[in-house]
C-alpha cells in the first residue's frame, strides 16, 4: 500500500525512517497494527479519565456553591464581633470563596481544553493507522454520525467549563464590588486577568522528561589534562 503524501511526516516519525509504501504482512504493517490497538486503548483511557476529572471538578464546584450560599445566608456583614480586623475577615469570606471557585474553574477550563486536544490527536492517529492497517472503520462511524445532531463531547465539555468559569468571574467581581466598591472591583478585574495570563503561560511550558537535563544544569565538559 502506497503512503499518501500528507501521511508521510507521521509515519516517518513513527518508523524513524522514510517510507513510501507498506507491504501487507511486513514488519511495518505489524507495527502499525500494534500501534492501532494501543491508540484505541489509549483513547478509551482518555475518555474514562475525562469523566472522572469532570466528576471531581463538579463535586468541588457543588461544595463551593454550597459554601458560598451558606456564607451569604449567615449574613456575616451584620454580625459584629467587636474586632474590626475579624469583622473585615468575615465580610471577605464570600470574596475568598468566589476567588477559589474562579481559580478552580480556570484549572478546569485548561484541563478540559488539554484533554480535548489529546483526544482529538488520538482520534486522528486511529484514522491514519486504520488506513494502512486494512480498514477505515472508525472513519466510517464518524461519517455516519456527521449530521446536525452530531455534537462533539469535547466541545460540550469545553463550553461547560467556560460557562462555569464565567459565572465565578462574575460572582468574584460582584462580591468584591459590594465589599470594596469601584476600586475593589477594578482591582479584582486586574487580578482575574493576570491570574488567567499567568496560568496560561505557566501551563503552556513543556514538561521536562526524566532523561533530560534541566536548563542551566548541564554537565560541564571535563577539562583536558595538559600534556607533560
Amino acid at each position: 500500500m502506497r503512503i499518501e503524501k500528507a501521511d508521510e511526516p507521521f509515519l516517518h516519525t513513527f518508523f524513524g525512517d522514510a517510507a513510501t509504501a507498506i507491504a501487507p504482512g511486513s514488519a511495518q504493517a505489524e507495527d502499525l497494527r500494534q500501534a492501532l490497538l494501543s491508540a484505541r486503548a489509549q483513547r478509551m483511557a482518555e475518555v474514562e479519565g475525562d469523566w472522572k476529572r469532570n466528576a471531581l471538578f463538579l463535586a468541588l464546584f457543588v461544595f463551593l456553591y454550597g459554601a458560598l450560599g451558606a456564607s451569604l445566608t449567615l449574613d456575616l456583614a451584620t454580625h459584629s464581633t467587636g474586632h474590626k480586623s475579624l469583622d473585615y475577615a468575615l465580610q471577605a469570606v464570600p470574596v475568598l470563596i468566589a476567588f477559589s471557585g474562579f481559580f478552580l474553574s480556570l484549572l478546569f477550563l485548561f484541563v478540559t481544553r488539554s484533554s480535548a486536544r489529546r483526544l482529538q490527536n488520538w482520534e486522528r492517529a486511529i484514522v491514519l493507522l486504520e488506513k494502512y492497517s486494512g480498514g477505515n472503520l472508525y472513519k466510517q462511524i464518524l461519517d455516519l454520525g456527521a449530521r446536525t445532531t452530531h455534537y462533539s463531547f469535547s466541545a460540550i465539555n469545553v463550553a461547560l467549563a467556560l460557562f462555569i468559569c464565567l459565572t465565578w468571574v462574575v460572582m468574584y467581581n460582584f462580591f468584591t464590588f459590594t465589599t470594596s466598591g469601584v476600586i475593589g472591583s477594578v482591582i479584582s478585574l486586574f487580578i482575574t486577568t493576570m491570574t488567567y495570563v499567568i496560568l496560561d503561560i505557566q501551563l503552556l511550558k513543556p514538561h521536562r522528561l526524566d532523561h533530560e537535563e534541566p536548563a542551566g544544569l548541564e554537565k560541564e565538559p571535563e577539562k583536558k589534562q595538559d600534556d607533560k
